[in-house]
């Protein structure tokens, strides 16, 4: 079954354990943000669980969940990331440490298509499901090439 998130909460809110779990939570984190984790538990810490749904076309879908303290340690970084580049992201990346930046980005897209000049055009590209059917090194080298042949 493994440490679910609930666990991790009904921990730190016990008044005889939860500042202790506490400390050793954070403990942990930083032990496995700096890359020191022990060989021994690292198929445990950086596994997870599969599990197979049925998809919409009658296949199977594996979707692989990660243990739960990894996932806590990995928000922990990626909050601190962003706070961290959210300045240097805006404005050319808005979905990233912008609050309402990706509801901006859609209407400035909007009034854009409204005053459309003839000769431009707005591509948008769907990236569901986006890593097993895309690289991104080729998109960007796709319209690289665009540009210089405009």
């Amino acid at each position: 079954m493994g440490v679910r998130p609930q666990n991790i909460r009904d921990t730190l809110m016990c008044r005889e354990a939860g500042a202790d779990f506490l400390t050793a939570l954070t403990d942990y984190t930083n032990i496995g943000l700096a890359g020191h984790c022990p060989e021994a538990v690292a198929p445990v810490l950086f596994g997870g669980r599969l599990l197979a749904f049925n998809n919409k076309t009658g296949g199977i879908r594996p979707i692989a969940t990660g243990f739960t303290l990894r996932q806590l340690a990995s928000k922990c970084a990626n909050s601190f990331g962003t706070n961290k580049l959210a300045s240097y992201f805006y404005p050319h990346q808005l979905g990233i440490g912008t609050p309402g930046g990706c509801e901006a980005a859609v209407h400035s897209a909007r009034r854009y298509l409204e005053e459309l000049p003839r000769d431009h055009v707005l591509v948008k590209l769907d990236f569901s499901n986006a890593f097993n059917g895309i690289h991104r090194r080729e998109m960007l080298l796709a319209q690289q090439d665009t540009r210089a042949n405009s």
